[in-house]
């Protein structure tokens, strides 16, 4: 898959990516990425 970088999606990338973000914010992050993927992708 193509890395986003920058704007929300890319945001949500980095989320998901860091290890130290919070369960909540991860699943925050999956949530736009997917959306995401399933409109442009």
């Amino acid at each position: 898959m193509v890395k986003h970088s920058g704007g929300k999606v890319g945001k949500a990338g980095k989320t998901l990516a860091s290890k130290n973000s919070s369960k909540s914010a991860k699943s925050k992050a999956g949530k736009t990425l997917k959306s995401h993927q399933d409109k442009k992708h």
